[in-house]
């Protein structure tokens, strides 16, 4: 039987939460392939900038403002901080995932509310949500980096709202990660591969493809039915879903797909 620490682990987010992640797959028993499949950048057009700035000195004209990630609060507070001492009165907080909420209700204050998304930590369970509901003529902002959750702010608009995105950094395939990647010696008898999101799950084909090697022979843990779909679609058989993208959520599911690739060697 292969036990836990035989097993090893690719760690592929960005490289700022890469190193807390590898250290809870350590603390578990794995061992752990640190290769970061995604790359933050703040965004530097000019009229990206301008842009941004633009959304930063009409936020009190907002009725909400959802954040979508924790490198979108991040980004937001660093140029809120520059135009609004002070934050103007009567926003309605939104965040995706505990810890995005965590850190708005860090920078609001502990007496501010955040609604959230905490349990699927995805866009259709904020959307879900009571107080977005009934949206029609609100304006609402939405942090978040390129491109980034495109259907919630669809669904805002079909239920009348008006949605303005400030987008604030954009996510890269890091240069070295088809090096990495082929340097690693991937192997299903002692690998899994793990992915937080369908865009590093791209980034993982797209290296693989580039390398000239075939992952459908690999256990996959991903955080939901869509970035599951993706993968099924791709030709991976061994799928483990994990309850949300939470790393306690991404953690379980890596264990329980590694106790079922344990029985399986019995």
């Amino acid at each position: 039987m292969t036990h836990p620490h035989n097993w090893r682990i690719l760690a592929s987010r960005p490289l700022a939460q890469n190193s807390s992640w590898s250290s809870k797959l350590q603390a578990a028993g794995y061992r752990v392939l640190a290769l970061p499949l995604l790359a933050i950048a703040q965004v530097q057009e000019p009229a990206q900038q301008q842009s941004i700035k633009n959304c930063i000195l009409d936020f009190d004209h907002y009725d909400a403002v959802i954040f979508v990630s924790q490198n979108a609060v991040e980004a937001t507070w660093q140029w809120l901080d520059q135009y609004w001492p002070q934050l103007p009165q009567g926003i309605t907080y939104y965040a995706v995932g505990i810890k995005t909420a965590a850190q708005v209700q860090h920078f609001l204050g502990s007496e501010a509310t955040v609604h959230a998304a905490l349990t699927a930590m995805n866009t259709e369970e904020l959307l879900a949500l009571p107080g977005l509901q009934q949206v029609a003529h609100q304006r609402i902002l939405i942090c978040r980096g390129l491109g980034g959750r495109p259907r919630l702010g669809d669904e805002l608009e079909n239920r009348g709202a008006a949605v303005t995105y400030c987008e604030l950094y954009q996510r890269t395939l890091p240069a070295e990660a088809v090096t990495q990647f082929t340097d690693a010696n991937l192997n299903p008898a002692q690998d899994v591969l793990c992915v937080f999101s369908g865009e590093t799950l791209q980034n993982l084909l797209y290296v693989a493809t580039t390398a000239g090697a075939d992952l459908s022979a690999f256990a996959l843990v991903v955080p939901g039915e869509r970035v599951a779909a993706l993968a099924a679609e791709q030709g991976f058989q061994q799928i483990q879903i994990a309850r949300n993208a939470g790393e306690a959520a991404m953690l379980a599911a890596i264990d329980e797909i590694i106790a079922t690739l344990d029985k399986t060697d019995l």
